[in-house]
């Protein structure tokens, strides 16, 4: 889609290998969207990153961020940062990264909770990453076509995924416990003694 907008997603780096993430289908559906991943997630930042483009704000919920749709076409912004990750760990990209916090922040009030029905959502507004880049865009640029169709891919991702999950044979499977006192070392010294080389 030749969005007109830019998208800028801030990735948690656990998020980037999640296998029903959505953060794709933006950078691979919009013309103006680059995944950046916060592989430094846990330090302490007060400086942006070079890559933030001039004028963007941060689309992100809570007190002092406005309503996309009530901003006078004049303080509309050109790009957009979104974050991607669970709840917990956006909060805590926020919450540890000072930049984010000294950009104008924007809103959602999404007409309909979210589609995304493997997850659960924290409020009735909280939405994936993809619906909400879709829902700020077709705020800002109503006239681009084709935004609906990045949903629809969406849509039959979490359906596909439902439907392995119904299809799945068997109970999940547990993940096998080390003894406590095991637990607290790597797993290279208690484990394969019969393969350890003596290199005296």
């Amino acid at each position: 889609m030749d969005n007109r907008t830019g998208v800028v997603i801030l990735q948690h780096p656990r998020e980037r290998l999640h296998p029903i993430g959505t953060a794709r289908f933006a950078r691979l559906g919009l013309a103006q969207a680059r995944v950046e991943v916060a592989w430094n997630a846990a330090a302490r930042e007060e400086t942006a990153p070079p890559w933030l483009p001039p004028g963007a704000a941060l689309l992100y919920p809570g007190a002092g961020a406005r309503d996309l749709r009530s901003l006078p076409s004049n303080e509309r912004p050109p790009h957009l940062v979104v974050i991607d990750g669970t709840w917990h760990t956006a909060r805590t990209l926020f919450r540890d990264k000072a930049w984010l916090q000294s950009l104008p922040r924007v809103r959602l009030s999404p007409d309909e909770p979210s589609r995304y029905r493997i997850r659960k959502e924290p409020t009735r507004d909280a939405v994936s990453t993809i619906e909400a880049v879709v829902l700020a865009l077709a705020i800002l640029e109503p006239e681009t076509a084709g935004l609906s169709d990045l949903l629809s891919a969406f849509d039959a991702m979490i359906d596909a995924q439902l439907e392995y999950m119904r299809d799945k044979p068997g109970a999940p499977r547990e993940r096998e416990r080390r003894p406590y006192a095991r637990r607290r070392l790597p797993r290279a010294l208690v484990e394969g003694f019969d393969r350890l080389v003596d290199r005296k």
